[in-house]
């Protein structure tokens, strides 16, 4: 069983700076029961990632203990407490719209938790706070404005692939014609409906492997070509299995088993990619290895071959 005290330690460590996200968080969870009405596996992985980011946060972030120095944190939470106050109270903000509302809000927790807990939790904290305030929020927005590019050019990847073999087939936009057939890429093709569930099993699957910051942001951006080409791959078997069996690969069985399989595809491009990055064992190995050969030739050099007794 897991050590639930252990787990629990780094967010007892800053009480504050851990009731500050407990409050942001709580915050998404009442705006995600409030406003989202449809795709709740959806909504409950983005919950999830922002639960895992708020808890590496904590557990990264040092301890807010007393330096003899000057209190710079004290004086850069003052920046974001300016800025939300700007939003709210400015002529030319509106402080009903929910943009200026949530950004004000999302500005003070910033300033709180740079105030109480320094300038690396702040910036530990940025990317969930952000979640939490401007993203759940205005998810359905997000994912409508995202749905368009990446049905379109999935669009074009698939219909491009399958010209390059002869085949008659054309694109009006995100509009496939085909033997007189229209097949129109909705929404529910884009493979926007598994974009946040694919955002979370990339989030663990970046951590499994051991390697740099800047490695791992390399492997997470490859989540949405990944996305966006296993989303052409689908559309291509769908193409093919048309021109085979007809219209029966139209309907919601074969339909929902596609989207099954494109899941499975980005998955397993996505986990490609991650293989082929490098990672710090690796490299420690090949730098222990050339430390340790000096030493032994050292060591080896160090031994004086016995000298032999003159002969009287």
């Amino acid at each position: 069983m897991p050590d639930l005290i252990k787990i629990a330690a780094p967010l007892v460590r800053d009480w504050k700076c851990t009731a500050i996200f407990a409050v942001a968080f709580a915050f998404a969870c009442w705006q995600s029961a409030y406003q989202i009405r449809s795709e709740l596996g959806g909504a409950a992985a983005l919950l999830i990632l922002l639960a895992c980011l708020f808890y590496l946060a904590a557990k990264a972030a040092p301890s807010s203990s007393k330096s003899s120095g000057f209190p710079w944190h004290k004086l850069l939470a003052w920046p974001p407490v300016v800025i939300a106050l700007g939003l709210l109270f400015l002529p030319w903000s509106n402080p009903d719209a929910p943009g200026f509302r949530f950004g004000a809000w999302f500005f003070l927790s910033l300033g709180a938790v740079c105030f109480f807990s320094g300038v690396r939790a702040m910036l530990l904290g940025f990317t969930p706070l952000l979640g939490c305030f401007l993203v759940v929020p205005f998810r359905e927005q997000i994912v409508l404005y995202l749905s368009y590019p990446f049905r379109m050019v999935s669009t074009v990847f698939s219909v491009g692939f399958l010209q390059m073999f002869g085949m008659k087939i054309e694109n009006d936009m995100t509009t496939i014609r085909i033997e007189g057939l229209d097949i129109a890429i909705t929404d529910a093709c884009s493979g926007i409906q598994q974009f946040e569930a694919m955002v979370l099993v990339a989030f663990w699957l970046v951590f499994a492997w051991q390697r740099s910051f800047f490695w791992r942001c390399v492997h997470y951006a490859f989540l949405i070509p990944a996305i966006i080409l296993a989303n052409a791959i689908r559309i291509d078997a769908t193409i093919l299995l048309y021109k085979l069996i007809g219209d029966t690969v139209l309907n919601n069985t074969w339909h929902a088993s596609l989207g099954y399989a494109q899941v499975a595809i980005t998955v397993f491009l996505f986990f490609l990619v991650g293989c082929l990055l490098p990672e710090k064992h690796a490299a420690g190995a090949a730098a222990s290895s050339k430390t340790d050969a000096p030493a032994k030739s050292g060591a080896s050099a160090g031994k004086k071959k016995p000298k032999k007794d003159a002969k009287s």
